[in-house]
């Protein structure tokens, strides 16, 4: 089902969106996932954030890996680390069409999140995999990226 990106003056984007078993304990997180991802290819993107599409569900669908095009939706995901190179790149966003912003971030990070099926995964992220979750966890926090340049 494609929904509609929400304007990014909505208060939805501005908020943080609470972990989802607090919020909506009977989230069918196969429906969410199987959402974001279709929702994400939809809007040519490279990451989308539940809250982008107007879901108070605390995930995003974003590609992983750029070669396979290997997409992971991550519910209540959190940064554990980040390491402290980081590197400034032009980043874009669904919400903002045809804005380019140079935002600086860790090169490496490490997160967890859990599936659509709620198995927990521990990854290290690096390149753009780990600027592309930044970004997208951003979202779940009520950041967007123009708050970081």
């Amino acid at each position: 089902m494609i929904l509609e990106l929400i304007p990014n003056t909505h208060p939805m984007l501005h908020e943080r969106v609470c972990p989802c078993k607090k919020c909506i304990a009977n989230t069918d997180r196969q429906e969410v996932a199987k959402t974001l991802i279709e929702n994400m290819h939809h809007y040519e993107g490279i990451g989308l954030s539940a809250n982008q599409i107007g879901m108070y569900v605390r995930a995003f669908a974003m590609i992983k890996d750029f070669e396979s095009n290997e997409v992971i939706v991550c519910f209540n995901p959190r940064i554990i680390k980040k390491y402290n190179e980081c590197v400034e790149f032009e980043e874009g966003c669904l919400s903002y069409p045809d804005e380019f912003i140079n935002v600086k971030r860790p090169d490496r990070i490490i997160v967890t999140y859990e599936d659509e099926n709620k198995k927990k995964h521990k990854i290290k992220l690096s390149g753009m995999a780990s600027r592309v979750f930044q970004h997208e966890f951003d979202h779940l926090e009520g950041i967007d990226f123009t708050q970081r340049q």
